[in-house]
């Protein structure tokens, strides 16, 4: 915003940003762009898989002081058989640091206790979110391996997010994943209900997939493969391990996801996953979205009252050590606290 730009002007000219990326023919630009006609939907027809198992994970920044950062992270998988929970497992909560050092320090010792190896290259301390996000990610490909290696074949193993790496030490990790889950039968997939993914310059391709769907009477639920080569961003399409669609679940619900499978999957096994996980996508509180992965991430999240009693045992622990609140106050305290107050 410019200094002599009232608010009625930012505002203006926000919303002429987004109906550029929202534009009222939306859905006949992005068939124009990729070609894609109704032939391209193929429906879903639901068929229980025996085991639905769901990975997710959680992060959140506890304490920030000018040189380093504090975060909470942990993971969980919920595992389901016909609508009843088997099982449900959640790492500890635990408290990682980033910075001050160049380097992060947990990293390496969770990846030595994850997978018995150390990162071949170090975690750069370079911004909180992102580390504490890869930190947490190594958590839930934990998991994810560990159940790719003991689900009985013909399970379905939905992990949240992406079939796509940030961190380059995790590359050989998601490869296993993905080579353990296809040797032993049993079906992966990555979900989504946001993606950063965009086409023509801009425009957002949920909407633009779903509009199309609306338009030309596809019914749901339906599943449409998307081909990379129509997507803007190369930083997307870098370290993916998996092939893009976009579904719909729920015969009563226009409610889109981003899905991946692993690369060069088979039609006739897209359809097995397809199916599987549209027949655990039927729970009345968000229809169309797999429960099992809403099972886990009611249990993993770390919210702000999760957040807040680990900065009072941080408190605490300070105060067994002999340093008084004071002393975390100038450590992580924030004159904005106090202006809160009036």
């Amino acid at each position: 915003m410019a200094p002599n730009q009232s608010y009625e002007e930012s505002l203006t000219l926000i919303l002429e940003r987004i109906s550029h990326q929202m534009p009222y023919d939306l859905a006949e630009q992005f068939a124009t762009h990729t070609r894609l006609t109704r032939a391209d939907f193929h429906p879903i027809r639901k068929k229980t898989p025996g085991i639905v198992c769901a990975v997710d994970g959680s992060n959140a920044i506890i304490a920030e002081s000018g040189s380093f950062a504090l975060a909470a992270i942990r993971a969980a998988q919920t595992t389901f058989s016909r609508g009843e929970r088997l099982a449900r497992a959640i790492t500890p909560l635990t408290v990682v640091s980033v910075g001050p050092e160049e380097e992060n320090e947990d990293f390496a010792l969770l990846m030595d206790n994850c997978f018995g190896i150390f990162p071949g290259t170090g975690l750069k301390n370079n911004d909180a979110d992102r580390v504490a996000a890869i930190l947490r990610d190594t958590l839930e490909y934990g998991i994810a391996l560990k159940q790719a290696q003991e689900l009985p074949e013909g399970s379905l193993l939905l992990l949240d997010g992406a079939l796509r790496i940030t961190d380059p030490n995790h590359d050989p990790i998601l490869d296993d994943i993905v080579r353990i889950a296809q040797k032993r039968g049993v079906l992966l997939a990555a979900v989504s209900k946001r993606t950063r993914a965009t086409w023509g310059g801009g425009h957002p391709l949920l909407p633009a997939v779903t509009g199309f769907a609306r338009n030309t009477g596809v019914p749901s639920p339906w599943w449409v493969r998307i081909d990379e080569k129509y997507l803007d961003s190369e930083v997307y399409k870098r370290g993916r391990k998996g092939d893009l669609y976009v579904v719909s679940l729920h015969k009563k619900t226009h409610f889109p996801l981003k899905m991946e499978l692993p690369k060069g999957t088979e039609d006739r096994m897209v359809e097995r996953i397809m199916s599987a996980t549209a027949a655990c996508s039927d729970d009345g509180r968000i229809p169309g979205y797999p429960y099992p992965l809403l099972d886990a991430h009611r249990t993993v999240v770390i919210d702000g009252n999760c957040a807040e009693l680990v900065r009072q045992d941080l408190k605490k622990g300070f105060a067994a050590k002999g340093m008084d609140r004071e002393i975390f106050d100038l450590l992580f305290g924030d004159i904005h606290d106090d202006f809160e107050r009036y």
